[in-house]
Formats: structure tokens, sequence, C-alpha cells
């Protein structure tokens, strides 16, 4: 009992449970352009315990998957449209 508590308090283990339950979320709302399944996806690599042999290789997969979430128009934090939405100053 006690592994898995000490599994459940682990950084990646609550990041990757709030990402899988971000992606539930999204699949719910009907969030299209593959969303949610990048999101599960992502989360997988961070359920992974922090003492396995497989964290290195899921550490930089997990690194990579975030990186295309927030390329993302929906999810990223920069996008075209938010910059084009913003009243230009006068001249």
């Amino acid at each position: 009992m006690s592994k898995i508590l000490d599994w459940i308090r682990e950084p990646t283990t609550l990041q990757g449970l709030g990402l899988l339950s971000g992606a539930m979320m999204a699949a719910w709302l009907g969030v299209d352009g593959g969303v949610p399944s990048v999101m599960a996806s992502t989360a997988i690599f961070l359920l992974i315990p922090e003492k396995s042999p497989l964290q290195k290789a899921a550490s930089i997969a997990a690194g990579a998957a975030i990186t295309e979430i927030g390329k993302h128009p929906l999810l990223g934090a920069s996008s075209a449209a938010a910059s084009t939405d913003e009243p230009k100053a006068p001249t």
C-alpha cells in the first residue's frame, strides 16, 4: 500500500493524472484537432514511476509531447488569433 501512496505523491504522477483528467474533459467537451488524444498520450509518460528505468525515456517523450501541445492554436500560449484581435495604436 505504501508503494502506491508513494507513487501517487510523486509530482510527475500528479501532473499525469491532471493531464489525463484534462484530456477526458476535452473529449467530453468535444474539443477537436486531436487534442484529447495528445494529452492522454502525454499523460502515459508522466505516470511511469520516477525510480523506474524507463523514466529517462519517458521524460524526453513527455517533454516533446508537451511542446507539441503548446503549438496547438486552442491550447498554445501565443496564437495568431490573439495577436490580431488587439487594436492597433494610432500613429
